[in-house]
């Protein structure tokens, strides 16, 4: 596999999935997503997809980097305009990977997938602790549970 890709990278290949799908897409929802990638992708690669840290926040996990990226847009759907450059940083396990967890995550709303991840240990566990970091083990050991059960 290539190295790794920013999350910013991974929001954008999302956005142009979701404008072709006709799906709108909020900073709540994105940053949800890149979660799930992260995680998922932790548990199938053994290494993490992009270098950014999760955060837990009191919405979910949120990827810093990616959430200042796209505030302006506040709680509204982000526009945005594809370059065509949005599958370049990627190889061919990659967006597989990535188009297949899209099409199980974009189903849900927000608000679903908030309620989620705060029922999950990784979430839990970060937004206790002081540095609020989800951990890569953290994600890794749960989602390869979850995945076994």
């Amino acid at each position: 596999m290539k190295k790794n890709v920013s999350a910013i990278d991974v929001a954008k290949l999302f956005l142009c999935w979701a404008n072709n799908d006709g799906d709108l897409i909020t900073n709540l929802k994105i940053q949800k997503l890149l979660y799930y990638a992260q995680a998922w992708h932790l548990v199938y690669f053994r290494k993490p997809l992009f270098i950014e840290n999760v955060e837990a926040w009191d919405f979910g996990p949120v990827i810093h980097e990616a959430y200042n990226h796209f505030k302006k847009f506040g709680s509204r759907s982000i526009r945005y305009k594809e370059t065509g450059e949005e599958k370049s940083g990627f190889n061919k396990n990659q967006l597989m990977f990535l188009k297949d967890l899209y099409d199980v995550f974009i189903k849900y709303a927000a608000h679903e997938l908030v309620n989620m991840t705060h029922n999950e240990e990784p979430w839990r566990k970060a937004y206790k602790s002081t540095d609020k970091i989800i951990s890569h083990d953290s994600m890794k050991s749960f989602y390869s549970n979850v995945l076994e059960s």
